[in-house]
């Protein structure tokens, strides 16, 4: 069973991760491994917080989803930063 075959093209018709969780019987954390691992054998699953996982219908929203994660990653990035000079 993979993630992306239970998803449909389109933010509108997103899916929340707790109805994966449903439709496939497995807990949250799993869902979220099967997303990771589906995403980097290059399955193009997009998330939103407000709606949930899709599949892209448009460049657009593939587009967005790769900003949205990029920024993310920075923001981790200076606070994992800030951390390190602080020192203990």
């Amino acid at each position: 069973m993979r993630i992306a075959d239970l998803l449909s093209h389109g933010r509108e018709n997103a899916i929340p991760r707790r109805e994966l969780e449903k439709l496939t019987g497995l807990d949250g954390r799993t869902v979220r491994l099967m997303i990771e691992r589906e995403r980097r054998e290059g399955r193009p699953i997009l998330a939103d917080n407000a709606t949930g996982y899709y599949l892209p219908a448009t460049e657009h929203e593939r587009a967005a989803c790769v900003r949205s994660m990029r920024h993310r990653a920075d923001e981790i990035r200076k606070t994992a930063e800030a951390i390190d000079r602080a020192g203990v």
